[in-house]
């Protein structure tokens, strides 16, 4: 396993992971979005691999067209997807229990890999699912938290283009509360 400390004792601060959804994006303009942001690896956290709007986000297409301009795809929506083999927690996220899938062993594999993936030097990695807010995604509500308690610092690529980190979503739905 490694450990955020491996990690930052390597270049001094905590490792940055991007994540993003490519909602009403073309394929064009998410790569282009992609490399705006140094993105070398895409990683796919998908628990379904497929999109009823956009055949270019399919897993089969993808495992071509992202090399081909220039990009790493990986998919690991096995492991980070959350609920296997549904979509409900970009769908309706509201109608899961997220708590118990923070103790689920698939997720702490599917954790530690990207861990040691974002290890290796020169690489910028991104967590790629469908939904443009990450507000509402499993992006953030189980990966952004689980990843920040490890100590990355992750960066959220808003509808907007723009980065939201995980630890301003957090305070924001803390405020809510109130």
């Amino acid at each position: 396993m490694v450990f955020h400390n491996e990690i930052e004792s390597m270049t001094g601060e905590l490792p940055v992971l991007y994540t993003a959804g490519y909602g009403n994006r073309g394929l064009d303009s998410f790569i282009e979005l992609m490399r705006h942001y140094g993105v070398t690896h895409l990683v796919d956290v998908r628990a379904v691999p497929k999109s009823s709007y956009w055949e270019d986000f399919r897993r089969e297409n993808l495992m071509d067209s992202i090399p081909a301009r220039g990009l790493k795809y990986v998919y690991m929506g096995d492991t980070l997807g959350g609920v296997r083999d549904s979509a409900v927690l970009c769908k309706d996220p509201d109608s899961v229990d997220i708590q118990p899938l923070f103790a689920d062993p698939e997720l702490a594999k599917g954790l530690d890999a990207l861990l040691k993936a974002m290890n290796a030097p020169d690489r910028v990695v991104c967590l790629m699912c469908g939904c443009m807010r990450p507000n509402g995604c499993h992006r953030s509500r189980l990966l952004g938290r689980a990843l920040l308690e490890k100590g990355v610092d992750v960066h959220h690529i808003d509808a907007d283009n723009e980065v939201v980190k995980q630890s301003e979503l957090d305070l924001a739905e803390q405020l809510s509360l109130f």
